[in-house]
């Protein structure tokens, strides 16, 4: 695993203040709305320890589902950039 170059999104004062959002997708089409944790300002290391619970059931996700998941900077108010994210699909195609 490489490094992540920071020095284009961070706050050089200190750790950027970040925020992650996600959402379930399936079939390439937004299956629910995105969810974001609080903001959340970060003093020594970047460690968040939030619980994600999405408001669908279990069984009603479809094979193809998928999760994203993207990292967002705190620029100033209203301005948010994403800084990175991934996308994990929730089910293999063996069944």
């Amino acid at each position: 695993m490489g490094k992540l170059d920071i020095s284009e999104w961070a706050d050089p004062s200190g750790l950027s203040d970040l925020y992650i959002s996600c959402q379930l997708w399936t079939d390439g089409k937004e299956y629910t709305m995105p969810f974001r944790t609080p903001w959340k300002e970060f003093n020594k290391s970047y460690t968040w320890n939030h619980v994600i619970t999405l408001p669908i059931l279990y069984n009603s996700l479809l094979l193809s589902s998928q999760l994203t998941f993207t990292i967002w900077n705190v620029r100033g108010p209203g301005r948010p950039v994403a800084v990175g994210g991934s996308t994990m699909s929730l089910f293999t195609s063996k069944r």
